[in-house]
């Protein structure tokens, strides 16, 4: 399996709480129902510590896929014309010209 790993940035005027549920309920759902090559989504939302200064992202999300070749597929997808609805939805409450993401190859240890 493949993984692609994006840490993403919430709009300004956006609380990290209304990020947050706005990608559960509607953007990951969104996601899962146009890119039946996603294996595996998993969302990890910054936490407000208190006294501790936060990263300059609000999300951690991460794909797996069963090949390079699906996440490509993913990626012209959303470029497309048919992924305008995911680029309209993230224009709701996400900055992308924050994002980063990447391929990576996870390893797991047993512990």
């Amino acid at each position: 399996m493949i993984k692609t790993v994006a840490f993403l940035k919430r709009k300004e005027g956006v609380s990290r709480e209304e990020f947050a549920r706005h990608y559960e309920e509607t953007h990951a759902p969104l996601a899962l129902k146009h890119l039946p090559m996603i294996k595996k989504y998993v969302r990890n939302h910054v936490v407000d510590v208190p006294d501790v200064e936060g990263p300059d992202f609000d999300c951690m999300s991460e794909f797996w896929f069963d090949s390079i070749e699906d996440a490509m597929k993913v990626a012209e997808w959303a470029q497309s014309d048919a992924g305008q609805v995911i680029r309209d939805d993230e224009n709701k409450f996400m900055d992308n010209s924050k994002t980063i993401s990447f391929m990576v190859d996870e390893r797991v240890s047993d512990i």
